[in-house]
């Protein structure tokens, strides 16, 4: 068939696509009828001009090339349509997550901000109290007056801290200092049987209650809001809402846990 290959690329086909049509226009002819086996590969080769190939086998090959675009068409469509679902229910999780974790996670940080106000409250009576240890302090022995200057200087390094890590810190040394300067006046009988002593060391005694109390309940406002911050899905999004990871934890030393008491009858050691 003369000028097949130019009446296939005024339909629209490239050269490769011209060629494929009539290699496949050959075979089908060649399937077709007697005589079919004379063509060799050469003459395959040589395309519908050189063999002169029916045009219904043109034809066949034209709608066999044409159903095969359109396969490929339809597979390039749903891929295309794959990616845009996923791409979608992927936006809509991330979304979904950003605000489901942001409320949960401002939630959260209410709390231990709630808890931390009050942590700084009983904190805060315990400084108030500070300077009367002191001043009882420094009115007995020698050694002892060491311990106060000690303890006023956690006082002004705990109020001047730079963040709340730190105070903490600060706090947890000034708990023990607290309990050293106490177990010493107890044990110094000029000391311990003042009237001053004993209503301090009764209020000290309340304000480390309260502060155990608070401390509790702030480590467990933390603790709930670093599980929140870990959970999935908040754990993806949590950094692009500038959320912190976590929050620190007050811990008392041992002893800190062993909250000072006196008591009047007993007799001083």
């Amino acid at each position: 068939m003369a000028d097949a290959r130019q009446q296939l690329s005024q339909e629209g086909f490239s050269d490769a696509e011209a060629d494929a049509i009539i290699r496949r226009a050959v075979e089908l002819q060649q399937r077709s009828g007697p005589g079919s086996d004379r063509m060799d590969a050469a003459a395959l080769e040589a395309g519908a001009e050189a063999v002169g190939v029916q045009r219904e086998f043109v034809q066949e090959a034209i709608r066999e090339l044409r159903a095969e675009r359109a396969r490929a068409a339809a597979h390039r469509a749903r891929r295309t349509r794959t990616l845009r679902l996923v791409s979608a229910v992927v936006a809509a999780f991330l979304i979904l997550s950003a605000l489901f974790s942001h409320r949960a996670l401002n939630a959260s940080l209410a709390e231990v901000e709630t808890k931390r106000a009050q942590l700084e409250n009983v904190l805060q009576r315990r400084h108030d109290l500070i300077p009367n240890l002191i001043a009882v302090t420094r009115a007995s022995a020698a050694h002892e007056k060491e311990l106060a200057a000690s303890l006023s200087g956690l006082v002004e390094q705990a109020r001047s801290a730079r963040g709340f890590e730190e105070r903490l810190a600060l706090e947890q040394q000034l708990s023990d200092g607290v309990q050293e300067v106490l177990n010493a006046l107890r044990a110094d009988p000029q000391a311990s049987s003042t009237a001053l002593f004993i209503r301090l060391s009764d209020e000290m005694a309340g304000a480390e209650n309260r502060i155990a109390v608070e401390r509790k309940r702030y480590n467990e406002a933390a603790a709930a809001y670093t599980r929140t911050a870990r959970g999935f899905p908040t754990f993806v999004v949590r950094p692009l809402l500038g959320f912190p990871a976590s929050q620190p934890y007050f811990q008392a030393a041992e002893e800190a846990h062993q909250v000072p008491v006196f008591n009047p009858g007993q007799s001083p050691r």
